[in-house]
């Protein structure tokens, strides 16, 4: 009876390697879908500026160095989500679509004051946060076009599975994740000088108690995304901006 009960168990544990590997492979490739093209129709997003770590990033090459001297973060909105956007993050903790909208709305305000205050606080910046069009200025629309929240609940319980690697495993399957896409426009002209587009996944971690909330996962990516425009647009053409944890694995 020992015998057939630790056959079994040595069993599973060998299923391990195999299970990751097969929701890795699913992981993969919901990481590597084109962008969606909500709210930039009309422009070829596969175009990538490689001066910013987006999966889209267009710049007009004619622009003046030094030409911009601040910034107008006019909307950030979640009102471009599709319709059943709401279903992946479906669960105990979230089972309405009002409640989904009611924290998208939360999470846009949220990715605008943080572009804000990074902006407004980035060491010795050049660049000034305005609230209207300004001469010299650049005017931001930013909408949020994917959205899944975290699923605490059954984040728990893989936490609480005795087996090596679960809550890997599940940070693998159920990837809380946030795409956006971005309008700059010149304040003087309404010309639209640059597009940008990401969708970014928080980084893995062995222990990701964010995963334990909702929205912390997706406030995360939002941070990230913050710096990089931050950086970008106070750094000379915005040359060497690094990639905050695209591929990032962190032990916490």
């Amino acid at each position: 009876m020992r015998i057939a009960s630790l056959s079994r168990i040595l069993a599973h544990f060998a299923s391990i390697p195999l299970l990751i590997s097969g929701v890795a492979g699913c992981a993969v490739k919901e990481r590597t879908n084109p962008l969606p093209q909500t709210y930039l129709e009309g422009s070829d997003i596969s175009v990538v500026d490689k001066t910013l770590p987006f999966k889209h990033a267009y710049i007009d090459p004619n622009l003046l160095e030094e030409q911009y001297t601040n910034v107008w973060f006019r909307t950030v909105t979640a009102d471009t989500l599709p319709k059943d956007s709401w279903l992946a993050s479906k669960g105990t903790l979230l089972s309405k679509e009002s409640e989904y909208k009611k924290l998208a709305s939360e999470l846009a305000d949220y990715f605008k004051q943080e572009l804000i205050e990074k902006v407004a606080n980035y060491k010795n910046g050049v660049m000034s946060v305005v609230d209207s069009a300004q001469p010299r200025g650049l005017i931001f629309d930013i909408a949020l076009t994917e959205l899944e929240f975290s699923h605490p609940i059954q984040k728990a319980g893989f936490m609480l599975v005795p087996i090596p690697a679960s809550s890997l495993v599940f940070n693998t399957v159920s990837d809380p994740h946030v795409a956006f896409a971005a309008k700059v426009y010149d304040a003087q002209t309404g010309k639209l000088i640059a597009t940008l587009a990401d969708r970014r996944f928080p980084p893995t971690r062995l222990l990701d108690v964010n995963r334990l909330t909702l929205s912390s996962s997706a406030r995360e990516i939002c941070d990230t995304w913050a710096d990089i425009i931050a950086e970008g647009l106070n750094r000379e053409r915005f040359a060497d901006v690094p990639d905050r944890g695209f591929f990032a694995f962190l032990p916490w």
